[in-house]
């Protein structure tokens, strides 16, 4: 009777366990299956992928921190305690390298985001990291690739939730020699910013970021000298210059309101313009700044 009923008991378990697997690879499939129709939608650009949550945003920033270990070597943000505490945030940094991934991987931490890249960026194994890891492609070559992307960079900052975070780089391309010029910049951050708040019922903060990136090789870190002499050279310059530190400065967060912008509030730097140009014009002035103040702090 009772090796009867544990062989019972012993089938029962089989079946339950085969069962559960079935259950499980069933899942996986969907999975996957699932990422990749939404890899495919990213990739064709102007697509607002699933929103981002703490197990891919720190996979990502995992990625990115160890990335910048090796590429750009001891990175140091200044005025952290600047960042919004609440609310829809874009972060605005300047764009250099391809190391200031690594520069908003160690200023935002875990925090889940949206950024913009471009359709170029997110081809092959890159575009299943970018799916879970909310990228807006924007395919430049077309006038109707840019306009989904700015369409699709809108809606998620108008539905994306209570505190919101989006990466945008106001250049939209890399300025290896350093220097802010005006007309680097485009006006869609400051468009999409004001069309997102109007859409919201309430403001959204952009947040400037000055980087600066050390280049003298008196600077390389013990691990950087060790992988160098042992031929790994060129592995370190593939993405762009050979870094050997960076700095990277928070300026003090301007507010897109969503109703006509103060005039008071504009002039105390506190509210950007109500025009994308006259707002991207006195962003550009606070990032020539921290520009100066990080230089000096190198």
């Amino acid at each position: 009777m009772d090796s009867t009923f544990l062989m019972v008991c012993g089938v029962l378990a089989v079946l339950a366990l085969a069962l559960l697997i079935a259950w499980l690879g069933q899942k996986a499939i969907q999975r996957v299956r699932f990422w990749q129709d939404e890899t495919k939608k990213v990739q064709a650009g102007g697509y607002v992928p699933p929103r981002p949550n703490f197990i891919h945003a720190l996979l990502m920033r995992s990625f990115c921190i160890c990335f910048g270990f090796i590429e750009v070597g001891p990175i140091k943000i200044i005025g952290k305690e600047r960042m919004p505490k609440k609310g829809p945030t874009i972060i605005a940094p300047f764009h250099m390298d391809a190391g200031d991934a690594s520069i908003v991987s160690h200023l935002l931490g875990i925090r889940p985001m949206y950024y913009l890249i471009r359709t170029t960026e997110v081809q092959g194994w890159r575009g299943y990291m970018a799916a879970a890891t909310g990228a807006i492609a924007v395919d430049e070559e077309t006038q109707e690739g840019r306009s989904k992307a700015f369409k699709a960079a809108i809606n998620a900052l108008a539905n994306g939730g209570p505190n919101v975070c989006m990466v945008i780089f106001p250049q939209g391309q890399l300025v290896p020699d350093q220097v802010v010029r005006r007309l680097d910049f485009k006006s869609g951050t400051m468009a999409i910013a004001k069309i997102a708040a109007r859409k919201r019922k309430e403001p959204i903060w952009i947040v400037p970021v000055g980087t600066y990136y050390k280049t003298d090789p008196q600077n390389s870190t013990m691990f950087q000298r060790l992988i160098e002499s042992m031929g790994f050279s060129k592995f370190r310059n593939l993405f762009a210059q050979k870094n050997y530190g960076a700095v990277a400065i928070v300026g003090k967060p301007f507010k897109v309101s969503h109703q006509a912008a103060n005039l008071d509030d504009v002039l105390k730097g506190i509210t950007l313009a109500d025009d994308a140009e006259k707002a991207t014009d006195m962003y550009v002035e606070r990032l020539r700044i921290l520009q100066k103040a990080v230089r000096k702090r190198i």
